[in-house]
């Protein structure tokens, strides 16, 4: 993708590339009506090109369940948008590091903070589960860690409705979806 700092998405002026993910691109942004940063991620124009509809389906699947969640330990959606065929959502900017980075840099966290974590984790999928919503995707690299230890769960692009029974469009029976690493983990662990 081409990089659009300095560019805008409709009131979303693009300040600084924060980092890519398999779906989009997050940009660290300045919401110009507001005058706060967000973080607005952009879903990647190759994933228009080869899969369409499905991939854009994702994509806003995840913008609405995570916008419904009202909750301390969530990523706050704010809102979704389409402009020259960039689709993006804007969201809360969370300062701080992904748990999978703090666990590289610490090796072995200590039991308290290992805790304090585990809880609010829990909590927010707790409340999502409240909601009817399964996450389906949690790993470290979707755990975000503000820089005073506030937790906040992220990236609900594979979350499920708890009473949409066949999945809707998105996935269909016996699809595997999840990150390959901890679906192979989750998988070799339970034939043991």
């Amino acid at each position: 993708m081409a990089d659009l700092v300095d560019q805008s998405l409709g009131e979303f002026r693009m300040l600084k590339h924060l980092g890519s993910g398999g779906m989009a691109d997050v940009y660290l942004a300045e919401q110009t009506s507001l005058q706060r940063q967000v973080a607005v991620k952009v879903m990647k124009r190759q994933l228009m090109a080869t899969s369409g509809d499905v991939m854009l389906a994702r994509f806003k699947q995840e913008a609405m369940m995570a916008a419904g969640l009202n909750h301390p330990n969530i990523v706050q959606v704010y809102t979704i948008g389409e402009e020259d065929g960039l689709h993006f959502i804007a969201q809360e900017l969370v300062k701080g590091k992904d748990l999978a980075s703090i666990l590289k840099a610490k090796k072995v966290p200590d039991l308290g903070s290992s805790l304090l974590v585990i809880r609010q984790v829990a909590s927010a999928l707790k409340a999502s589960g409240q909601a009817g919503i399964v996450h389906r995707d949690i790993k470290p690299e979707n755990i975000l860690v503000t820089r005073t230890g506030e937790v906040k769960v992220a990236d609900f692009g594979l979350a499920q409705l708890h009473d949409n029974r066949d999945g809707g469009s998105l996935t269909r029976e016996g699809m595997t979806l999840g990150t390959v690493s901890y679906t192979h983990l989750r998988a070799h662990e339970t034939e043991a």
